[in-house]
């Protein structure tokens, strides 16, 4: 024991025991060389229990001796102020008045519009506040609290809203005293709740006791003109109107190609192929194949030759879409003769027998046995074998829409006559000119700053459009919307945000969605001159609430808070337009350091409103933010 004594620090026998076997735990955990438990006692003569004891209350100490990284957790606000004790009696206030605001829908809470609004202005009027105590005080989690209060606040989905738009109620049908009660109740219910619509239905009949259930609660409420339903859009008459469109001559004499992305998980990894397919349009036989890494103009040559060696002649024409890698130089070479066509923009079905093959293609996938030096290879052998056998398998399967033939006895069967092949040829050459001219005719109308501007960005982005197609469709639009449109598309890609594979097609999009929303808003400034001018009697009751609402809110965060409400209540575009350029007046009448407060007043109130469509919230804004902050 004399050993012991010489330690420094000098510590007793039985702590130095419960350091070491604390030391021993860590040692084991890491792996690395340590003593045993007896060998530690018996080095020191501690007794085992008393220094198990010790070694426990060792490794409870260490994390005291230096804090963890990050910042340490703020501890929950505890609402013991008058202050804070107000504010939960605003909300209940709040709630009494307006039931439904705040609903369970589940393990969460699902809150109204106005609700939201509320607790944005209470952060806004009690700033000295932290916003967690202002949650803890009105019930709200202080997470979503938050992302309220911010102003770049985007919300999910959007709640059934209440149209001004009103239909003219049907007649009603004779119901009994009970069922005519209920309905009342339904009708008083709905005129005070600010609530969502399935909340409605669960708070009536569990609590008012009305035996109806969703479908004819909304029945009740749509017949007597409160509640107008959001119906999504249906098909568009143009699909069946547009069936059997699509001149088909015989086998041979037009393919139809495309690519697709194919994902295919193998040995715990996931690669992702194009599967490039040809098809005849008139057997819709699948002819050519190809799996490689991407879609390129390499792809559309091998499935070409792959269909030549399938049929063992070239058809007349072959369709492809207006990826610039379909009509790349040496796809022209390679198709020699064979007539290049073009799909015609935002036409799927031009290419409909394609892309039926493609949804077919899950159906026949047979087990494979794949043996590769790399498992990148593995994998592409893979998809290739399965689309080569589901191809020849669709084949030579029998349809009884083709008196049970199959598409390769459609095909092999074919004999057209010297007469056929050249009217087929003829009508062929004849569309692909009229596109062409059509193209030329674009070209020549457009402006040659325009065309060099154009040209002179391509070239510096590395954008691939041979034939100017692109370019001429982005040609149309204004020279200043397509300059934004290049800036945007080489911020994107200097900044690597620009999505995965996208080609100049992206820059046309950006373009002519810019060009949109500026049409838009000088749409909206002439109407908004033209009705001034002609004083339309729209704008006179507009006016008058106003200036009502002037007079009732003489402080100018609340008359801010009122004019942005008015504003996002109304679904009228000119109604909106109104109210959001008396808020933009009411905030320039401030000093110009109090603006950006204001602004941001007005943009968290905007998104807080969910039943304004996500888009609409976003242009309310921009058209604030253009107004208050011109840039020039």
């Amino acid at each position: 024991m004399s050993s012991i004594s010489e330690i420094t620090p000098n510590v007793s026998p039985l702590v130095l025991a419960g350091f070491l076997l604390a030391a021993s735990t860590c040692l084991r955990a890491l792996e690395l060389p340590h003593p045993t438990s007896d060998d530690v006692l018996a080095a020191t003569g501690a007794t085992k229990s008393r220094a198990y004891e010790i070694s426990r209350r060792v490794l409870a100490s260490l994390p005291a001796l230096e804090r963890a990284p990050g910042r340490p957790p703020k501890p929950a606000p505890k609402p013991t102020t008058d202050l804070t004790a107000e504010l939960g009696r605003e909300a209940l206030r709040y709630l009494m008045d307006h039931p439904g605001a705040v609903a369970p829908e589940g393990a969460r809470r699902c809150y109204s519009d106005g609700f939201r609004r509320f607790a944005i202005a209470t952060c806004e009027r009690h700033a000295e506040l932290d916003v967690d105590a202002v949650a803890a005080a009105i019930e709200v989690p202080a997470t979503t609290l938050r992302e309220w209060h911010r102003a770049d606040t985007t919300a999910s989905a959007p709640e059934p809203s209440r149209t001004d738009d009103v239909i003219a109620p049907l007649p009603e049908p004779k119901l009994d005293p009970i069922r005519d009660l209920h309905l009342q109740t339904v009708l008083d219910a709905w005129r005070s709740w600010r609530g969502a619509f399935t909340a409605f239905c669960d708070h009536v009949q569990q609590n008012h006791h009305v035996p109806f259930g969703r479908a004819a609660i909304a029945s009740i409420l749509q017949r007597a003109g409160q509640r107008l339903p959001v119906r999504r859009h249906g098909r568009s008459p143009d699909e069946d109107g547009l069936r059997h469109a699509f001149e088909v001559f015989f086998p041979g004499a037009q393919w139809t190609g495309d690519g697709t992305p194919i994902r295919v998980a193998f040995e715990g990894e996931l690669f992702v192929f194009n599967l490039e397919l040809v098809v005849d349009t008139a057997s819709a036989a699948a002819v050519g194949i190809d799996v490689r890494a991407h879609e390129n103009a390499t792809a559309v040559v091998a499935s070409f030759y792959d269909g030549v060696a399938t049929t063992g002649a070239p058809p007349l024409a072959l369709l492809l879409d207006n990826k610039p890698s379909n009509h790349a130089p040496e796809v022209d070479a390679a198709i020699g003769d064979t007539i290049r066509m073009r799909a015609t923009l935002r036409r799927p079905q031009n290419k409909a027998h394609v892309e039926g093959a493609f949804g077919l293609f899950s159906q026949v996938a047979p087990p494979v046995l794949i043996d590769a030096p790399s498992k990148r290879e593995r994998a592409r052998q893979v998809l290739e074998l399965q689309a080569r056998t589901w191809a020849r398998t669709l084949n030579h399967r029998p349809d009884v829409a083709r008196r049970g033939r199959s598409r390769f006895q459609l095909y092999r069967d074919a004999a057209p006559s010297a007469a056929d092949v050249e009217h087929a040829r003829a009508a062929l050459v004849a569309r692909a000119r009229e596109q062409e001219r059509a193209r030329e005719t674009t070209r020549a109308r457009q402006d040659p700053a325009v065309r060099r501007f154009l040209d002179d960005s391509f070239r510096r982005l590395d954008l691939d459009d041979p034939e100017h197609h692109l370019r001429n469709a982005i040609a149309r639009y204004p020279l200043e919307r397509i300059a934004e449109g290049v800036a945007i598309f080489a911020g994107k890609r200097d900044s690597a945000t620009l999505p995965a594979g996208v080609d100049a097609r992206y820059l046309l999009g950006i373009v002519r969605n810019l060009a949109e929303e500026h049409e838009g808003m000088a749409i909206a400034m002439n109407l908004w001159e033209l009705r001034v001018q002609a004083r339309d009697r729209v704008l006179a009751p507009l006016r008058a609430e106003r200036d009502i609402l002037h007079r009732e809110h003489a402080d100018v965060h609340q008359r801010v808070r009122a004019l942005v409400d008015r504003g996002l209540a109304t679904d009228r575009g000119i109604d909106r337009f109104f109210w959001l350029t008396c808020t933009v007046d009411a905030i320039h009448e401030q000093p110009a350091a109090a603006r950006r407060d204001f602004f941001l007043i007005a943009a968290r109130r905007i998104h807080a409103t969910q039943r304004v469509p996500h888009a609409e919230r976003l242009r309310a804004t921009r058209f604030l933010a253009a107004k208050l902050l011109p840039i020039a």
